[in-house]
This record gives C-alpha cells, sequence and structure tokens, in this order.
C-alpha cells in the first residue's frame, strides 16, 4: 500500500535540525528547478513527494515547482508517478494546472489536470467537515498549542490504494488515513499508546470511534 504524508505543521521551530535541514535541502532542489538532485531524494524519502518547505507559507510542493518553472513533460509526469497530488492546493488555493496557466505552460495543462480515479462518497464537503471535526476532537489541546493545516482528503481519489499520515505536534504520532468503499477509515497512534492506538469510521453522516481494533488487521503502516 502507497503512504503519502500531509504536513499541516506551520511552525518550522518544531522539526529537529537534522529533519529540517534534509527537507530545505529537498524543497530549495525543487524551487531551483534540479529535477536529477530531488529525484534522487525521492528515491530515498518517497514520502516527501508532496511536502511543502516547513513552516507551509507558500504551500508549495514539488509539482507545484515544476508547473511554474515549466518543467518538461517528462518531469510533471515523473513526479505524478511518484504519487505527487494533482489536487494539492497552495496556502492560496491554487491547483498546478492553474500556475500552469496563469505561466503559459500550454505543455503541462492536460497532464496536470486533476484526474480522480474513483469519488468521495456525496456530499464529499460533509465528509470532510465530520473528518476535521474527529482530528479536532480526539487531538484535544493540541492544535490550541500550534496551528495545524489540516488535511483535504481529495487526494485520497487520485488512487485506487493508499494512506496518507497526518503528523500531529503534542500528540508524539498521528493519523493514518485512508478510502475504502464509502468509508474513511483512520488510525490514530502515538509512540506513548501501549496498544495499536484507536480506529475510526468517517461517513457523510459522522465519524464513528471503533471499540475495537478491526479484524483482521488493517494493512496500516506503524512507524513507531
Amino acid at each position: 500500500m502507497i503512504s503519502m504524508e500531509w504536513d499541516g505543521i506551520t511552525d518550522r521551530d518544531r522539526y529537529g535540525d537534522w529533519y529540517l535541514k534534509a527537507r530545505d535541502r529537498f524543497s530549495d532542489l525543487a524551487r531551483d528547478a534540479g529535477w536529477d538532485g530531488l529525484f534522487g531524494e525521492l528515491e530515498k524519502n518517497p514520502g516527501y513527494v508532496n511536502l511543502a518547505r516547513p513552516g507551509n507559507r507558500s504551500g508549495f510542493a514539488p509539482l507545484h515547482q515544476a508547473a511554474w518553472h515549466g518543467a518538461g513533460v517528462a518531469v510533471v509526469s515523473r513526479l505524478i508517478a511518484h504519487g505527487a497530488w494533482r489536487t494539492q492546493r497552495t496556502r492560496d488555493g491554487r491547483l498546478p494546472v492553474d500556475i500552469a496557466r496563469e505561466r503559459g505552460h500550454t505543455h503541462l495543462l492536460e497532464l496536470l489536470e486533476p484526474v480522480a480515479v474513483r469519488q468521495l462518497p456525496s456530499p464529499s464537503d460533509a465528509l470532510e467537515h465530520h473528518f476535521h471535526a474527529m482530528l479536532r476532537e480526539r487531538t484535544g489541546s493540541c492544535f490550541d498549542e500550534i496551528e495545524h493545516l489540516l488535511p483535504p482528503l481529495s487526494p485520497l481519489t487520485e488512487s485506487l490504494s493508499g494512506q496518507i499520515f497526518f503528523r500531529v505536534v503534542g500528540m508524539m504520532g498521528g493519523f493514518h488515513y485512508r478510502l475504502d468503499s464509502d468509508i474513511v477509515h483512520v488510525h490514530g497512534s502515538s509512540r506513548m499508546d501501549g496498544d495499536h492506538g484507536d480506529f475510526y469510521q468517517v461517513t457523510p453522516e459522522g465519524w464513528t470511534k471503533l471499540p475495537y481494533s478491526p479484524k483482521p488487521p488493517w494493512p496500516w503502516t506503524f512507524p513507531y
């Protein structure tokens, strides 16, 4: 199962020095159109593909940078093959295709147009509302301590299988979430957990905490 990361942390001081340097180096490569170096980094850290510079001021991930530069079709196709989200928006709400259109890079418009290989259950705005409400309630005071950009659900439509990890400051962990049929399945875990954490289901009608771990075990990634 493909695992990606949504980085919603807005305070650069919350990152460790070594990780901050690695992420800044990766963002510099995207900013400067250093595609060979960037793909080299993705071979080592494939989960970086949708990450903006730490602090998320502009929200420009590598695919946005490629759109801005008017990178070649081969570069953009390779980013998408690595799992770059065409539905990912910058902080001011632009998709990669919007940036390419603004910059006059017409050779990228068809390639960057978002393609949904599956649909979120309708109404999708209600589904995302309940997903975010669950995150706010289950993280307690963590969101009061530092602003987090809550993850959109649209990237889940770009893959038939896959999960996304949302790290939460103060939780010593975060939430993995994935779409299965018409339900968003969520697993919250922390390094402080004595078990496998908590499991939730989110639908357009609301969210529910499961009183048990699903059987058979779901194919979650436990990175802690």
